[in-house]
């Protein structure tokens, strides 16, 4: 064993332990968009160690000479032979972005789980029923399937509270008893498990109120930013897909436990968990094998409504209470998908509606005329920054917004000096660089002498020529992180091109289905906290949306998350996710043989401005 020391924590690890196993193993987080495959270049630590150590060629690749000299390297290339202190320049993440979004809709409160105060008989020669039978004699629901869990504490319950207790019921199944009256304390959880973040609501639900929330960077992304990645490495094995549900289960409770001490709140009074997400983020919560959602024809475990008691998960919350995860409508349309139909009331909505939710993959809801209609498009990790040189999830010194007139002006999360670029800002740059006319209709940088010279000086001076070809500046090295330069390079755009071609193609195939235009859309309605800070103007200005005026166009925030809160409240609520999701017709683009010609058609920005 070896010591590596990360800030003042020590672990021991194995000899030939990666940074990025050791990494995991201190409970710290490193950014790798590639799952160790040494192709993102994103996993970037310093280290300090008296081991000689040659450069690999991924290294070489991504980290500059001086990079090297310091003692940088990529966390996933790194093996462990000495003991070394290791340091993590980790980023500071704007997760609350989506909590910020949180809204809680009007619904009619109709939680499952209710409390019964009750003042039991004591027990006396003449009445020798047992406690069991006691307690079910006296609840209004009859037929109670007998609990060896709660009858374990229950004579030491009834006894502790003189016989004045509270039971705790859900539906039909007895969740806990408590001694003396507890019924004005009754909460559970909204959980949203994103790819990128994921977000836990902790609600009064006898007031239908959120109570707290909070959210942290998904710890799964240590093996890979999408769910492909994800996938392949759970894939391996019994214990590998019981480390990937430890790593989302174990972020869950972090936040739980946090939020239960800062509302005071004990962790057997959260009664149920609803959770939403995408259809793999479901199966690796509930640690079930996703393997075969990966190959055609991405075949999911299950598709209906899922509930299990909390033990089985080791969620922090009350181990016999029930925790819900809201049905999926294919491999790779999941619950989140169905919690933001509910959340927007599509099946109420007049005309027609495109709900789109940008991200790794991009799932796309037409409904109207009596349908709902439902597709995914692999649209890459492009759009959450990975897969772009300088691309960053939305963390402070991420540049999230852009404009050109006379030179470039940028906006950064927080304001300090340039780190990178996350999606919002990468639209925003790349629909300013088309119409400024720094990159052509079909995406590559101009190049003539005549359509240079149109360029304002200052513009023009950031256009040069890169290693293999033209890249433009953004930051200069002045005001970056790095002291570098921050570009955007040919290989970038076609990256966001591929991205937006595949959702533009989506939408263009799901309005066909419907028999409609896409002028006759009567609103698009963007989801999660990516469609919130886009501006609807650089989504128009690439094509990444159908050319409809701008008051068509909503954010409707974290709508996965307020669809799980409804789910939680309502069981009317949950009622219509069920029969949603059954209702939803899906369109498995990759049957569709003109997919790729609408797809091709979506690259370019023809026609756009």
């Amino acid at each position: 064993m070896i010591d590596i020391t990360f800030s003042n924590k020590v672990v021991q690890v194995e000899k030939d332990t990666t940074i990025l196993q050791a990494v995991a193993l201190a409970g710290r987080q490193v950014e790798s968009t590639c799952g160790g495959k040494g192709t993102c270049g994103k996993c970037k630590v310093q280290i300090k160690t008296d081991a000689p150590y040659s450069p690999t060629l991924a290294e070489k690749k991504f980290l500059t000479a001086s990079e090297l000299e310091a003692g940088w390297v990529l966390a996933c290339q790194h093996t462990l032979t000495h003991n070394a202190s290791i340091r993590i320049e980790e980023q500071k993440d704007v997760v609350h972005r989506k909590t910020d979004l949180a809204e809680l809709r009007e619904i009619e409160l109709a939680p499952s789980v209710c409390k019964y105060p009750l003042e039991l008989e004591r027990p006396t020669v003449e009445d020798q029923r047992s406690d069991w039978e006691r307690l079910v004699s006296a609840l209004p629901e009859r037929g109670l399937r007998f609990s060896r869990s709660i009858a374990a504490t229950l004579p030491k319950v009834l006894r502790d509270g003189g016989f004045q207790i509270t039971a705790v019921l859900d539906g039909h199944r007895l969740l806990a008893v408590e001694p003396h009256d507890t019924s004005k304390r009754c909460f559970g959880i909204a959980i949203d498990i994103g790819t990128t973040t994921v977000v836990v609501y902790l609600l009064d639900m006898l007031q239908g109120i959120v109570a707290a929330s909070g959210a942290m960077t998904n710890p799964q992304q240590i093996f890979g930013a999408d769910v492909i990645s994800r996938i392949t490495y759970a894939a391996g094995g019994p214990e590998k897909l019981q480390e990937v549900q430890g790593k989302v289960v174990g972020g869950l409770n972090k936040i739980i436990k946090e939020l239960c001490q800062e509302k005071n709140i004990k962790q057997e009074e959260i009664y149920q968990a609803v959770v939403v997400g995408n259809t793999t983020m479901a199966h690796l919560f509930l640690g079930i094998d996703p393997t075969y959602l990966a190959p055609a024809p991405f075949i999911p475990v299950f598709q209906q409504m899922v509930d299990v008691e909390a033990k089985e998960l080791g969620l922090y919350m009350l181990s016999t209470g029930r925790v819900l995860v809201l049905p999926n409508v294919a491999g790779y349309v999941g619950s989140d998908t169905v919690g933001a139909m509910l959340a927007a009331r599509a099946d109420h909505l007049d005309g027609v509606s495109l709900i789109v939710d940008i991200g790794t993959n991009g799932e796309m809801v037409l409904s109207g005329k009596n349908r709902i209609l439902t597709c995914s498009t692999a649209a890459g990790p492009a759009f959450e920054g990975a897969e772009i040189r300088y691309g960053m999830r939305a963390a402070e010194g991420a540049i999230e917004a852009v404009s050109i007139a006379q030179d470039v002006e940028l906006k950064t999360i927080g304001g300090g000096k340039d780190r990178g670029i996350c999606g919002s800002g990468l639209i925003d740059a790349i629909a300013e660089m088309f119409k400024a006319g720094v990159i052509t209709a079909s995406g590559r940088y101009a190049s003539e002498p005549e359509d240079l010279e149109i360029l304002p000086p200052l513009v023009r001076e950031r256009l040069r020529k890169g290693e293999q070809t033209f890249e433009f500046v953004l930051a200069w090295g002045k005001d970056s992180v790095s002291g570098e330069d921050l570009v955007l390079s040919q290989k970038d755009i076609r990256a966001l091109q591929l991205a937006k071609g595949a959702i533009s193609a989506g939408i263009t195939l799901l309005v066909r289905e419907m028999g409609i235009s896409p002028l006759e859309i009567d609103r698009v309605l963007l989801a999660g906290a990516f469609g919130n800070y886009i501006k609807k103007e650089s989504a128009l200005g690439i094509g990444l949306l159908p050319p409809l005026p701008l008051e068509r166009i909503h954010s409707i925030g974290n709508a996965a998350g307020d669809g799980a809160k409804m789910a939680l409240l309502s069981i009317i609520e949950r009622g219509r996710a069920e029969t949603m999701a059954k209702q939803a017709e899906h369109i498995e683009l990759s049957n569709k043989k003109e997919f790729q010609d609408e797809f091709l058609k979506g690259l370019g920005f023809e026609g756009i401005f």
